[in-house]
């Protein structure tokens, strides 16, 4: 039977799994959870344990179900076989308790939205989708928008933002349902290193000042590595989760690249290069 598996600091696979830091009520559980289709799992027999607090980078390769990892916890892909609890509550009931920063490539900027406007759309999940938003809902998102550092461009139409700034604008809209867990689907993809840097900054930020649990999809795992204290790899259908230096080890790094991978250490951290891609 397939299942998630602990690294131990020798980077031998360990079955057993890990001693649990409180209940269930202080964790995210997939118990024994399948993904996909009947006929075509994605990921098969997971068991995985994400603590209260924790920040996690999700890493490997194209269609080894990252996406379909985040969809799963906030009901928009439910499992197959299995179950997923969030603190404790079974995934649709602990929906609220979850923001979701889909890829940039979602967010449309033909619509003629405020950046205001976009991002008190993030509190339709609380006040209903055909209510009006009340003055706690405005405070809320103009709170969210502050948290990203985007007050000064609240009134500004989203299409004339930066690709970084319209990814703070996607931040920003789940954080103004003031979530317990944020799920960030490759945040850092299309902006540049600068915006890149930025963004990791403001996820480490909010992540203590709002004791959020982070999942984060990335590709960049240079960019992740200081802000993350554990790395989930997945391939094949399993998922493999340890600290980063369990974790990046040249083997695992090249079958996601596709490519050479030299990895050095440099100031008491991992450094990854990547090389030339090799097709076949």
């Amino acid at each position: 039977m397939k299942s998630s598996r602990q690294i131990d600091g020798k980077g031998d696979e360990n079955l057993n799994p890990p001693l649990l830091k409180g209940g269930a009520e202080e964790r995210i559980v997939f118990d024994n959870v399948t993904l996909g289709y009947i006929e075509k799992p994605v990921l098969s027999d997971i068991n995985l344990d994400i603590f209260r607090g924790e920040s996690i980078g999700i890493i490997g390769p194209n269609g080894c179900g990252k996406t379909t990892l985040l969809k799963s916890l906030v009901g928009l892909i439910r499992p197959v076989r299995g179950r997923i609890t969030v603190f404790g509550e079974p995934v649709m009931s602990a929906r609220r308790q979850i923001g979701y920063v889909p890829q940039r490539e979602t967010l449309d900027i033909s619509y003629p939205a405020t950046v205001l406007d976009m991002v008190i759309m993030g509190r339709y999940a609380r006040i209903g989708l055909f209510r009006r938003p009340k003055s706690l809902d405005r405070k809320r998102a103009e709170q969210a928008i502050a948290d990203v550092g985007l007050t000064g461009h609240m009134h500004v139409p989203i299409a004339h933002l930066s690709g970084g700034q319209r990814q703070r604008v996607l931040i920003a809209r789940a954080l103004s349902a003031d979530p317990e867990v944020l799920l960030l689907d490759e945040p850092t993809a299309a902006v540049d290193v600068r915006a890149q840097r930025e963004i990791v900054a403001l996820l480490k930020t909010l992540q203590k000042e709002r004791g959020l649990t982070i999942l984060l999809v990335t590709h960049d795992v240079n960019l992740i590595y200081p802000m993350v204290d554990r790395i989930l790899y997945m391939a094949n259908g399993q998922v493999f989760i340890g600290t980063p230096q369990e974790m990046l080890t040249q083997e695992k790094l090249q079958r996601i690249y596709n490519a050479n991978v030299i990895i050095t250490e440099a100031a008491g951290r991992i450094f990854v290069i990547v090389g030339d891609v090799h097709h076949g």
